[in-house]
């Protein structure tokens, strides 16, 4: 998004550009300013040093120099040094400049216009358009290490950060050149399609995509061995490309075929070629939704893509070109170029056209009270929008450019190409609080953190303007996180404005924090290996900085469980979890058909309330598994017999001798069966069993008797 609104606001920037040099060729001036110093108590800041690049002074107050043919115009912070470097297009120099002072003029190659930082290595990289190099700058000596000879017209700059590679489209030349950072050297010239002019990574697959804006292809570079692996066929003039990362799907708005291109990023083709409206120009991404906004500056209308398929064309005002997302409220906001207005869409619906100024071009988001600020170019208006209604249209100077957001004051900052000044903008009341009178043509608008400086470059005095107000310079404040939880020696990390910085004690500090709204982000999830990671509480918020501040990141360990069964059942939960340590779960164990539950057990130190019950409570105590243990049900017979057995009769003598007395007792037993089979097996145990009763009769008879 931003790198589109830049696109549009260098068309018109280029256009101001050639009328002032157009009326110095005629001996006019641009303007009739004169050496000015703007006092400190205006509102919004003041002019405090003007550095002439040129004669590598610094001035006291404001001084408009003309004509000294150094035309700043691209400017670019390094973090890791503090410095401001510029891009100075006519003189062929890049200025260095360390808070109010330039330190060092470093003459680079012809023409140099885009700037670039490589975090991997501290270098500063820079694109010479005119002499087909990329001179580079080493941030610690501020001297030129290298300058590499591309391709013809050196554009498009991507930084690779899984290679550590710098890849630059060659427009003249149609190749890419691939710089490595460590040797500074050109390791690969890839031949691609004709007139190549965006470059975007893709963190999915690791791939390039190039746009050949001539050839109507898009070239697939996989970064890791410097190929080109596919050179897919789109539309005419491919231009806009952005990546959804909802579908992993890369789209192309064909400027000249009124199409957008879909590509799959793990195939490298294209699964579609959509039919939109008249050259497609801008594309954007919306979140809440996952739709791919398109706008057709030629047919007035925005296509609305769902994956493959438009699902809606949206009639907005003449000419769209622009096209940003609002986070606070989800809406899409189009600036309508040729119709003065700004089209808010809601998901497929046009709730509003709003009517700003002339050639709306600039659109910036103030997250501090929400609105969209609009800069209007021949208007010389800037509108203020909130919500879908314009709520103020604030007159600032001639041919409004820039605009930046300053987050520690929360005011707006816009350069005025025309009338040499930048307007302050009070966000609280949208007012211009001040009106600051800078150099010549300014055009480029930075905030610097480190010192709570404004930055403007001015093309046309060849000079840069520092402004600076009573709070920024002076109140900065410390930002402390502080975790709890992690065991002693793990790594952590937090980004905070912009800054990552990463530790292995309980806290990490960042100093010189303006006051202003800011976000920040914690290593979310931080494993430390044998079924055990550490996870953050809150990952993520937004703080508001007046003074200093501490934040405090809680971290709990969890511990990675499996829960299964043996056959004949299932459990309920099933599968792999992480819980908390030391947190308890209801697990149930349920016996399938003929089955029945024997127990629970585990290979760790995970423990049951009741390991014999089908439902009961685990305590998390360690990573493990358990298990449910289920046995087969025994079935349970009857064996029905018949016996039959004829008549029989048993008699059974007994005799019993004793010293004074004999005697004999007979007894017969008649047993009459009602069967007539052979007997079986039983009906012999039966018989055995009623001789040994006869006998204990006979016994208990002969005793009776003697008495």
């Amino acid at each position: 998004m931003v790198w589109r609104m830049a696109k549009r606001s260098r068309l018109f920037l280029t256009i101001a550009v050639s009328i002032a040099i157009l009326l110095s060729a005629f001996g006019l001036p641009a303007t009739a300013n004169g050496p000015q110093n703007s006092g400190q108590s205006n509102p919004g800041g003041y002019v405090k040093y003007t550095l002439d690049l040129i004669n590598n002074t610094l001035i006291n107050g404001n001084l408009v120099n003309t004509g000294n043919g150094m035309g700043p115009v691209d400017i670019a912070y390094d973090p890791s040094n503090g410095y401001i470097y510029v891009t100075n297009y006519l003189s062929d120099t890049v200025s260095v400049i360390n808070g109010t002072t330039v330190i060092a003029n470093i003459t680079v190659g012809t023409a140099p216009w885009g700037v670039a930082y490589d975090p991997s290595n501290g270098y500063i990289y820079v694109a010479d358009n005119g002499s087909g190099t990329v001179s580079v700058i080493n941030g610690k000596t501020n001297t030129v290490i290298a300058t590499i000879t591309v391709g013809l017209g050196p554009a498009g700059v991507a930084y690779d950060p899984s290679n550590g590679y710098i890849y630059v489209a060659d427009y003249g030349s149609g190749t890419v050149s691939v710089i490595n950072g460590t040797t500074n050297t050109v390791i690969a010239t890839i031949t691609v399609g004709t007139g190549p002019r965006g470059v975007a990574y893709d963190p999915s697959n690791g791939y390039i995509y190039v746009t050949n804006s001539v050839s109507g292809t898009v070239s697939v570079i996989d970064g890791a061995n410097n190929t080109v692996i596919a050179k897919i066929p789109v539309g005419t003039a491919p231009w806009g490309v952005a990546y959804d990362p909802s579908n992993g799907y890369i789209y192309v708005a064909d400027y000249g075929s009124g199409t957008v291109s879909v590509i799959n990023g793990k195939t490298n083709t294209v699964i579609a070629n959509i039919t939109v409206g008249t050259a497609p120009w801008g594309v954007a991404y919306d979140p809440s939704n996952g739709y791919i906004y398109v706008t057709n500056s030629g047919s007035d209308t925005v296509s609305v893509i769902n994956g493959t398929t438009v699902i809606a064309n949206i009639t907005v005002g003449t000419a769209p070109t622009g096209v940003a997302y609002d986070p606070s409220n989800g809406y899409i906001y189009v600036a309508d170029a040729g119709s003065g207005t700004v089209s808010v869409i809601n998901g497929t619906t046009v709730i509003a056209n709003i009517p700003v100024g002339t050639a709306p071009t600039g659109v910036a988001y103030d997250p501090s009270n929400g609105y969209i600020y609009v800069t209007n170019f021949f208007s010389d208006t800037v509108s203020v929008i909130n919500g879908t209604t314009v709520i103020a249209n604030i007159t600032v100077g001639i041919n409004p450019v820039g605009v930046a957001y300053d987050p520690s004051n929360g005011y707006i900052y816009v350069t005025n190409f025309f009338s040499d000044t930048v307007s302050v903008i009070h966000g609280a009341n949208n007012t211009v609080i001040a009106t600051i009178t800078v150099g010549l043509g300014p055009t480029g608008v930075a905030y610097d953190p480190s010192n709570g400086y404004i930055y403007v470059t001015n093309y046309g005095s060849g000079t840069v303007s520092i402004i600076s107000t009573s709070t920024q310079a002076t109140e900065t404040y410390t930002v402390t996180f502080t975790e709890s939880g992690l065991p002693a020696g793990t790594q952590w990390s937090v980004t905070f404005n912009g800054l990552t910085k990463s530790s292995t004690s309980n806290s990490i500090t960042f100093t010189g924090v303006p006051a202003g709204n800011y976000t920040w982000n914690a290593t979310s999830i931080i494993a430390v290996g044998n079924g055990t990671r550490y996870v953050a509480q809150a990952s993520s918020g937004t703080i508001s900085v007046s003074n200093a501040l501490s934040v405090s990141i809680s971290y709990v360990k969890q511990y990675r469980v499996t829960i299964q069964s043996t056959a004949g059942g299932s459990t309920s939960p099933s599968g792999t979890f992480w819980y908390n340590a030391g947190s308890t779960v209801s697990i149930t164990a349920i016996p399938a058909p003929g089955y029945e539950f024997v127990g629970w057990e585990t290979n760790s130190s995970i423990t049951f309330t009741n390991s014999s019950s089908a439902t009961t409570n685990m305590t998390v105590n360690s990573p493990g598994t358990v298990v449910a243990l289920f046995k087969a049900v025994p079935t349970s017979t009857t064996t029905t017999s018949t016996v039959t057995s004829t008549s029989t009769t048993t008699t059974s003598t007994v005799t019993s001798t004793s010293t004074t007395t004999t005697s004999t007792s007979t007894i017969t037993v008649t047993s009459t069966p009602t069967s007539t089979t052979q007997p079986s097996h039983t009906t012999g145990y039966v018989a055995a069993a009623a001789v040994v009763v006869i006998v204990v009769l006979a016994a208990v008879l002969l005793r009776i008797r003697r008495k």
